[in-house]
């Protein structure tokens, strides 16, 4: 019982900033930002984008879109570029979850069965995901 009043306690707390965050960043909120992407890409950061399939907000086409904007010296081999799938073992099942494509330092992520909380919503691939920006296991 403790436990549980903790945790939702921490939570929140958590959730009271959301709006001073929301607020502090509104001056950024929806913009394309693709020269800064552009930027980090002639630079060789490593960039990944990704996107949960179902999102409403974010629509995995309008993703693509933004990407196709980038002036990536072979952008068009990105595109043209294989999707890879990623799979789960998701209750006894093992189908694929996800995909990736990848170009020099830009990596895309298509998460499948994904809205706008991906980390929530389908966590298998978004914690592969991040095993692979990181460079570690995924167990």
């Amino acid at each position: 019982m403790d436990m549980i009043c903790c945790t939702f306690h921490l939570l929140f707390l958590w959730g009271e900033q959301s709006d001073d965050v929301f607020d502090a960043l509104a001056g950024d909120f929806m913009k394309p930002r693709i020269q800064e992407v552009d930027q980090l890409l002639k630079l060789g950061v490593n960039v990944t984008v990704y996107s949960g399939q179902v999102d409403l907000i974010w629509a995995t086409k309008g993703t693509m879109d933004w990407v196709q904007k980038l002036k990536l010296d072979g952008l068009n081999s990105f595109m043209s570029s294989p999707r890879t799938p990623i799979y789960c073992n998701k209750e006894g099942q093992s189908d694929t979850q996800a995909f990736v494509k990848s170009y020099k330092n830009l990596n895309f992520y298509w998460i499948l069965e994904a809205g706008h909380m991906v980390p929530l919503d389908n966590p298998c691939p978004a914690l592969k995901m991040l095993a692979d920006i990181t460079r570690s296991p995924a167990e």
